[in-house]
């Protein structure tokens, strides 16, 4: 229930930088999907170790203070969150149609969320209430995104200006979720409920995920928007 928005942008920064840092990886033309996705796994870790002079914040790891991740039938506070695994992020495919002002993205990463979760409701099938730590692994979670690139004019130079996204993921091994202090620590309760926790991690992040992501993907997207508008788009591409 992590931060697979960190994740697209750092993917979508990664590509994009492709000519900035020039120690670590090449341009590339638009056609060339090859030397896309090399040059955005090249940049993957240094991305998410941060990249201050073009507004790229420290991605692994990356902190949350507060999330409400409620449903109608659930309430879910999480705080305190420290996120780290980012810089491991496999580029499967990344793809421009200038004609369109799109890009494509594919991607695999493993996750470890680690924090503290307030909770009294209906998770899965399970009447539930606790109070205290939180830790999930996500593994191998794979995401296919499709992000808006248009060009702006600003001073007499072109820059891209990221206007919108959409998403999809699968999970594609086994993913753990522990909630720790269940019922107040009523042993009797919390092990038959731990039981079916531990045999449904990924049916849980899917019901339940959803606002963690939201969350991250609003705050990298616009740090992602401004780095844009510091470098013209000559900086980042061949064409």
């Amino acid at each position: 229930m992590a931060s697979r928005g960190v994740i697209l942008f750092a993917v979508l920064g990664a590509f994009y930088l492709s000519g900035v840092q020039s120690g670590l990886v090449t341009r590339c033309k638009t056609e060339d999907t090859k030397c896309a996705k090399e040059s955005a796994q090249a940049m993957i870790a240094p991305f998410a170790a941060g990249i201050p002079e073009y507004n790229v914040k420290t991605l692994d790891p990356v902190t949350f203070k507060r999330v409400d991740a409620s449903s109608p039938n659930l309430k879910l506070i999480l705080t305190d969150i420290t996120i780290t695994g980012l810089k491991d992020t496999i580029v499967k495919k990344v793809k421009r149609d200038k004609s369109k002002n799109k890009m494509f993205l594919k991607f695999v990463s493993s996750v470890q969320l680690e924090g503290n979760y307030e909770m009294k409701g209906q998770l899965l099938i399970l009447s539930m209430e606790g109070k205290g730590p939180l830790h999930v692994t996500l593994r191998k979670a794979e995401f296919s995104v499709e992000v808006d690139i248009f060009d702006i004019e600003k001073d007499g130079k072109t820059y891209w200006d990221a206007r919108d996204w959409k998403y999809s993921y699968a999970l594609k091994d086994k993913s753990d979720v522990e909630f720790e202090n269940l019922f107040d620590g009523n042993e009797d309760l919390a092990n038959a409920a731990r039981e079916i926790i531990k045999e449904n991690g990924n049916e849980i992040i899917m019901e339940v995920g959803t606002p963690m992501i939201d969350a991250t993907m609003k705050e990298v997207f616009a740090d992602v928007k401004s780095m844009f508008h510091t470098l013209s788009a000559d900086q980042l591409s061949l064409d």
